[in-house]
């Protein structure tokens, strides 16, 4: 498992490259609230769809400008090894081949909750084209927050074209939700319920975007 190694200059300066990064690349990153949502104080667990590249970039942007919490996200080895650099943004590393490195690494990302900070997961587990469903979530992110007060905070990201030459995104974070509130008796019933439930809010963002009813939607660039 490679750990994270935070830099709060690297953190600051990067914002300042990424912030012109998507701007350059998209049409828009827009975010929305859900009806009587609020950004919950850390410790939480947010939950991301994973569909492109972007996603990482995106997450980092949006805590930078909404959520304002010290975050960590758990990435693949790969991709951890391939851009070292976003170790030093809080990404640490998980190897799903080895039933050790993921122990280590749950281990790791309950540390950093117990210690008051905000994780980031992308539940499915690998980039998954955004339309494809089941969506399919991994049980990891409830293992992490099993049997505690820890917030599960859904938020879904849609990439789409909308008749301009760049594509825009955008950003809807729902309500909180805790363990104890899944539905079901076992583990396994209960990552069905989380994953049928954030598939229900994905699909309200895609057809927020397809009706044009995006009026509540603010721009982050």
């Amino acid at each position: 498992m490679i750990p994270a190694k935070k830099s709060r200059r690297f953190d600051f300066f990067f914002h300042q490259f990424n912030k012109r990064f998507l701007r350059f690349h998209f049409r828009g990153v827009n975010f929305a609230e859900g009806p009587n949502v609020s950004t919950p104080s850390s410790p939480a667990l947010f939950i991301v769809n994973h569909s492109t590249w972007w996603d990482a970039l995106v997450v980092f942007h949006f805590n930078q400008l909404v959520i304002k919490q010290e975050s960590y996200v758990m990435m693949h080895e790969k991709g951890v090894k391939e851009f070292p650099f976003f170790r030093k943004i809080g990404a640490f590393s998980v190897n799903r081949e080895n039933p050790k490195d993921i122990v280590r690494s749950m281990n790791y990302a309950k540390e950093r909750l117990k210690d008051g900070k905000t994780l980031w997961l992308f539940p499915q587990g690998d980039e998954r084209h955004l339309e494809i469903r089941p969506l399919t979530f991994l049980p990891g992110a409830l293992h992490i927050v099993k049997n505690t007060d820890i917030p599960i905070v859904p938020v879904c990201l849609y990439y789409t074209f909308t008749g301009e030459r760049k594509p825009e995104v955008f950003i809807k974070l729902d309500e909180p939700i805790l363990y104890s509130q899944l539905n079901g008796t076992s583990a396994k019933e209960k990552n069905q319920y989380l994953e049928d439930h954030y598939t229900t809010l994905l699909d309200r963002v895609k057809q927020d975007v397809i009706e044009q009813n995006t009026a509540n939607y603010r721009s982050l660039l």
